[in-house]
């Protein structure tokens, strides 16, 4: 099930979304697979730490984050992965590593430009067997997202 807070953020931001409900998948590979669609349509939120400040950058679920194109697209002297401890509660209401990339939680979205072509993406939905489907467009300008060229490496 969708937390509620999720469900009320996406109806009062009028960012439609199918939802669909699959066996437990944590690796956004394996959520590629129960959503039976590519790795290259799964946004994969990867949480991340610019110049000490947190941040979502999201690649296909197949990849991972250049933290070099992020730090040069965002003008950063520092970025990396950033560690459970400081974020845990940051993305509440969500199970660890399900957080989708959406603006409630405060945090600049960055994209992998190739993954903003998609004309639509899978994500998840605040848990690890919820996946929503929705138009790459509509999130892109619901959330205020920048795409970056070569993002995902």
């Amino acid at each position: 099930m969708i937390p509620a807070p999720i469900e009320k953020y996406l109806a009062d931001h009028h960012l439609s979304f199918a939802h669909h409900v699959h066996a437990r998948a944590v690796a956004a590979q394996k959520l590629a697979a129960a959503e039976h669609v590519s790795g290259y349509r799964v946004a994969k939120p990867v949480v991340v730490s610019l110049d000490g400040s947190l941040a979502l950058a999201v690649v296909p679920a197949h990849r991972r984050v250049d933290l070099d194109a992020l730090a040069r697209a965002t003008d950063c002297a520092d970025a990396k992965l950033a560690s459970e401890p400081l974020f845990g509660d940051r993305f509440w209401p969500c199970e660890a590593g399900a957080e989708p990339p959406l603006a409630m939680f405060g945090v600049p979205i960055y994209v992998d430009e190739g993954l903003s072509r998609e004309p639509f993406l899978v994500m998840r939905a605040g848990t690890h067997e919820d996946a929503m489907l929705l138009s790459t467009r509509d999130w892109l300008k619901s959330e205020g997202v920048r795409s970056v060229p070569g993002l995902a490496a």
